[in-house]
């Protein structure tokens, strides 16, 4: 069988964790995976000769950040693949990510499967839990109050719905994904959730804390001239803390772990 899933990972070629990336990727894809290794040019030929298995693309020279990237691997490869998605190289792929490839599978009309991830540090070791809801369309209104109600690594994308809004606007340099969601669900598109946790989102506790303001302006800048009724709005977010309640109550109970998670995603009112 031919590979009918692309996969990107954008990498600057300095993060061991690339292997762990590339293992699940192979693991999980099981023969469906085409996966693209996208880097500085410097670090093609090192690449290519850890990975010899892997395609290592070479971003163009003028590339701006990871976004630009992405636009241009998905527009060279995409069209002969049913499927999209990435994987940052300090994530990674779990087991129940096929379970995404059976949404899309069996039901044409379904554009995005989507489910939860666990929150990892560096060792790999479970942070937290990830909430999440089936109410996608929602996804705005939530935004609205620092919730993000899904994250790209638990996500499989059709390649026409991508093509469709034309990929990343890489105006944004960290949010250009969320952006990407809601243009999507805009337009109309039906996304499907799983409540499985089908990857492990790393946190880079320096990183976070220096693009916080930078995060938190183009969170402004992405919702800057909608309006929004503030009744509807309480009731997705009251909506969303229930389906999530077990959730939030383990995080009481883990009172260390709860305490950790506010200060590494303080922007985020669901944490």
């Amino acid at each position: 069988m031919n590979p009918d899933i692309l996969v990107l990972t954008p990498t600057l070629g300095n993060r061991k964790s690339i292997q762990r990336t590339i293992s699940s990727v192979e693991t999980v894809g099981n023969g469906r995976v085409k996966h693209i290794i996208i880097a500085p040019f410097k670090e093609v030929a090192s690449l290519q000769v850890q990975f010899p298995e892997l395609e290592i693309l070479a971003e163009p020279e003028d590339c701006n950040g990871i976004y630009a990237a992405l636009n241009f691997a998905f527009k060279k490869y995409s069209e002969d693949y049913k499927y999209v998605t990435y994987i940052n190289d300090d994530d990674y792929w779990l087991s129940d990510f096929k379970e995404l490839f059976e949404i899309l599978d069996s039901n044409a009309e379904i554009d995005v499967a989507y489910g939860r991830v666990n929150y990892v540090d560096e060792t790999g070791k479970v942070i937290g839990e990830q909430t999440s809801s089936p109410r996608y369309k929602s996804f705005k209104l939530l935004l609205k109050c620092n919730v993000v109600l899904f994250t790209q690594q638990a996500t499989l994308i059709r390649s026409d719905l991508f093509n469709k809004i034309g990929g990343f606007d890489e105006s944004y340099r960290l949010i250009a994904d969320t952006n990407f969601w809601m243009q999507a669900i805009d337009l109309g598109a039906t996304l499907k959730y799983k409540k499985n946790i089908c990857a492990a989102y790393t946190i880079q506790v320096g990183q976070l804390s220096s693009n916080r303001k930078l995060q938190k302006e183009e969170h402004i800048r992405l919702l800057s001239g909608i309006s929004f009724n503030q009744l509807p709005l309480l009731v997705e977010l009251l909506l969303f803390r229930i389906l999530n309640t077990r959730i939030y109550i383990n995080r009481f109970f883990k009172n260390k772990g709860l305490k950790r998670m506010k200060d590494l995603f303080h922007s985020n009112s669901e944490l």
